[in-house]
């Protein structure tokens, strides 16, 4: 399916001729409650006969509002958007966010959607915009130009649904937690590089994953997940870390030994699945202990994936 992509700022109109029933938000981690947005939006568009629209904002709306940089999110634009192109939304318009639309009252805002052809909107109970966040579900109740649906807080074990909870989850490793959160497994794509070829010459040949800084990177350890390579997701034991047993720089190594997969993955765009946290992070006097727990590892990663 084809999704139409529009970029909307506040000098320029986007060519959106057609009315849309859209949700609005950052949506970051598109977890099980903004997967109630989504589902009310188009079902909402498709009783209204028309389209349906995800609308969001890039950059992150913290790096014009508070300066920050390099903030770590737990889905990428690229991420969110192919999620939003396989839950079969029409439309995305990204409001591209900068100090003017920052400073937009709550009135030009609506009037900025109205004129890209909002008839009706989606958001959820906290949803804010416009200058200094005045705008927010008291004000869309008391305007009358854009009908309004509003859905309430979404819990999970008498807890918000939120990515900042999503956020702790992975970094303390609890990927069951993070797929209950999400609707399913924290994944992180990028290219494969070449490394030392360590893991080679003692029989755990790796694919080493070069991340998008802009990923949240797990607690340190080893997990059972899989790799997806050409449509097709293979078992595997991948190991974040510093891997301090045959390194000795601070960088962080992502890297998945596919099990009993022997093809040559350089330069390639992948995708890893974290499925269940192992162990922590260990460092060994030498090759030979490394090697003994590898083994150990292989088979507890095994295990787990077949109980699935």
């Amino acid at each position: 399916m084809v999704m139409e992509e529009i970029i909307v700022t506040t000098q320029t109109i986007a060519n959106q001729n057609e009315p849309v029933v859209a949700c609005i938000g950052y949506f970051d981690g598109c977890h099980i409650g903004h997967q109630n947005l989504f589902k009310k939006a188009i079902a909402l568009a498709k009783h209204k006969k028309l389209k349906s629209a995800l609308i969001t904002f890039d950059p992150d709306p913290w790096v014009v509002l508070k300066g920050l940089h390099n903030i770590q999110h737990v889905t990428t634009l690229k991420d969110r958007k192919e999620y939003a192109r396989e839950k079969g939304f029409d439309c995305w318009i990204t409001l591209q966010f900068d100090v003017n639309m920052a400073h937009l009252s709550p009135d030009a805002f609506i009037d900025l959607l109205t004129k890209n052809n909002v008839v009706h909107l989606v958001c959820g109970y906290d949803f804010t915009f416009g200058d200094k966040g005045k705008g927010n579900v008291d004000y869309l109740r008391t305007q009358n130009v854009i009908p309004l649906s509003i859905l309430e807080e979404f819990d999970y074990m008498d807890q918000k649904v939120s990515t900042t909870r999503i956020i702790e989850s992975i970094k303390a490793g609890d990927m069951g937690l993070v797929k209950k959160l999400m609707g399913r497994p924290y994944k992180i794509s990028g290219i494969i590089v070449h490394g030392k070829r360590i893991g080679t010459q003692i029989g755990f040949p790796t694919a080493n994953l070069k991340v998008d800084q802009e990923y949240v990177i797990p607690k340190m350890g080893v997990y059972a997940g899989y790799v997806k390579v050409d449509g097709i997701q293979h078992p595997s034991m991948i190991s974040i870390g510093y891997n301090p047993t045959v390194k000795d720089d601070d960088s962080v190594s992502i890297e998945g030994h596919l099990f009993d997969y022997a093809g040559n993955l350089y330069g390639r765009e992948l995708e890893f699945t974290l499925i269940s946290y192992l162990r922590p992070e260990m460092k060994f006097s030498g090759l030979d202990g490394l090697i003994a727990q590898l083994k150990l590892d292989d088979f507890e990663a095994r295990k787990t994936l077949k109980k699935l």
